[in-house]
């Protein structure tokens, strides 16, 4: 599956070249000076300094210098940090053209002449660095045969500039631990040569696995594996061939050059990436597709390198969907509302931005993939809902697999609901039921709740507004009242600050045996302020305590009661209202 998506890679790079991959680069945070040929000497041409904008991905592009900076950077950096010029790890550039290091290694003495002079040494004479290995030394012998030997007489100008001039660039007093970077002003295409002889002799995970079949090398790739002397468990005990694979050394670098674009990619933040024949789509979590698209999908993450942590098919991903609409089931205020009700909604990436919204408090989209601990989430049931759905809705939103959608969502938004009411939030209690009702409707669920709520409603209006105390019909009247009943309760609690949680035992009531019980208990709680001959109160009470219900609890129906406006306190006469109230 990798070399299908390298293979789109290919096409695209054969087209655009190495601009595909420099385009999005992103160089370190640090200073980073150009320096032209002056002579004998250099000259300073520019002083850059850049800073990601953690928040945002971006940095500033407009310096003059910045294309050069971001091609000559992207051509001297290390494979990875165990693969340097310099043994210590200190010099953290591959050619002479550039000088990489960490500004606090300077000032705490890491980084002396004696380390210059070494780093030089070896780049006057790289057979002092892969003498000891005769496969090295063979890939880096016919890579300089290519490309002839160094310039030995530049090398030590730049070195003698580098070693007068490099602690200027630093406050002695600064602990700064951004980089230092120096580029001298030579053209791109020397740039490259040297790059490629770091390359060649360094780009496989180890030249222990090398084999030359006819005129071409094959080797163990490095990126994404891991697989050394230190690591023998890595090893595939069962076959002749120890090694998962091996590639030619074309391939290596064409897969190098794949990851490269990968992790400019995951650097901005953006992690999902979509590939199908023709192009590559990344796009962060923020974004989505726009179009349908068959392809293969990758989920990154940036860690010491680009780390591939998702590999998938994708079939038929549809960027429009069956409408899904809002509506406003239990009357929340629609002044207070930010959502929009009664509109179709036909795209995924607006569904997935309801639902990161409004069931889980937009922590959603931020936290696919973070570890429990790292989550900055206080409401231990958000937190666990979260976790509970989040890989089910990652599969629906990015990959349009909704199978386990729904089974997640019935449970999750039913909690969150009761989380909300738990915690005093009832209008967010409100929305996240509408939204709820309008996601069952979506995933086939048979009842239309707002209709069923008309009925109900208008049931149960005019029965309590009767002289003589009427009987419910049925369980879905009963349960509504049961809400509506519990919310009524509640709003006789004198406290400065109506505490919902005291509505949690009727609400995860698993029997009504429950029910009634806690009923009985909130009548003898609050019997004194209820004065007798309120008929609204006096029916509701009465027909709530008769019925039996013949089905399970309807947690929903009981939910929907209690957020929904209180039907006891709608405008009746002056003196009946203001008795009750």
């Amino acid at each position: 599956m990798l070399q299908d998506a390298i293979k789109t890679f290919k096409k695209i790079y054969d087209k655009n070249g190495e601009n595909f991959i420099t385009n999005s680069y992103i160089p370190s945070d640090g200073d980073y000076v150009i320096l032209a040929p002056d002579e004998d000497t250099f000259k300073e041409l520019d002083l850059v300094k850049i800073k990601q904008n953690k928040k945002t991905k971006e940095i500033d592009r407009s310096s003059e210098h910045f294309d050069f900076i971001c091609n000559a950077d992207y051509l001297s950096k290390l494979i990875d940090m165990n693969k340097p010029i310099d043994g210590n790890k200190i010099i953290h550039s591959n050619n002479y053209f550039s000088f990489f290091v960490k500004k606090d290694n300077i000032n705490n003495g890491k980084l002396n002449d004696e380390l210059i002079e070494s780093y030089y040494e070896i780049l006057k004479n790289p057979e002092i660095k892969y003498s000891k290995d005769k496969e090295k030394l063979r890939l880096y012998k016919e890579i300089e045969d290519k490309y002839g030997k160094v310039d030995s007489v530049l090398i030590e100008n730049i070195k003698s500039w580098i070693k007068e001039n490099i602690k200027n660039y630093v406050d002695e007093n600064s602990t700064d631990k951004s980089y230092l970077k120096f580029f001298f002003k030579y053209d791109l295409e020397e740039y490259k040569k040297e790059n490629e002889k770091y390359l060649i002799a360094n780009i496989f995970n180890s030249v222990d696995f090398n084999v030359k079949i006819g005129e071409k090398t094959y080797g163990l790739p490095n990126d994404n594996m891991g697989l050394n002397s230190k690591k023998p468990y890595l090893e595939n005990k069962s076959r002749k061939t120890k090694v998962p694979y091996l590639t030619s050394l074309d391939e290596v670098l064409l897969q190098k050059k794949f990851f490269d674009y990968l992790l400019n990619q995951v650097s901005m933040g953006k992690t999902n990436i979509y590939i199908d024949n023709e192009q590559i789509k990344a796009l962060s979590d923020e974004e989505s597709i726009s179009t349908d698209f068959n392809g293969i999908y990758l989920r990154i993450k940036k860690g010491k390198e680009v780390e591939i942590h998702d590999f998938d098919t994708i079939n038929n991903y549809k960027a429009n969907i069956k409408p899904i609409i809002l509506k406003n089931i239990v009357d929340v205020d629609l002044n207070k509302s930010e959502l929009n009700y009664n509109v179709k909604i036909n795209t995924l990436d607006e569904t997935k931005k309801l639902i990161n919204q409004v069931l889980f408090s937009k922590f959603l989209t931020s936290n696919y993939f973070t570890d429990s601990k790292d989550m900055r989430i206080n409401d231990n049931n958000l937190k666990r809902n979260l976790l509970l759905s989040r890989g089910a809705l990652f599969n629906w939103f990015y990959k349009g697999n909704d199978f386990s959608a729904w089974k997640v969502l019935n449970e999750s938004s039913l909690s969150l609901i009761k989380g909300s009411i738990n915690n005093g939030y009832i209008f967010k209690a409100g929305e996240q039921f509408n939204l709820r009702f309008a996601l069952k409707k979506y995933f086939g669920g048979e009842e239309n709740m707002a209709d069923i709520l008309v009925e109900i409603k208008s049931s149960l209006r005019n029965k309590i507004s009767q002289d003589d105390t009427p009987s419910i019909d049925n369980d879905k009247e009963y349960y509504f009242a049961v809400g509506q009943l519990t919310n009524y309760f509640i709003s006789l609690n004198k406290s400065s600050k109506k505490v919902h949680s005291l509505a949690n035992p009727i609400i995860n009531a698993k029997n009504d045996e429950r029910i009634k019980m806690e009923f009985r208990r909130m009548f003898k709680k609050y019997n004194y302020t209820i004065s007798r001959g309120r008929k609204r109160v006096d029916n509701l009470m009465a027909m709530v305590s008769s019925y039996v219900p013949e089905s399970k609890i309807d947690e929903d129906l009981i939910m929907a009661g209690y957020l929904h406006s209180s039907l006891i306190y709608e405008k009746s006469n002056k003196e009946e209202n203001k008795n009750e109230e």
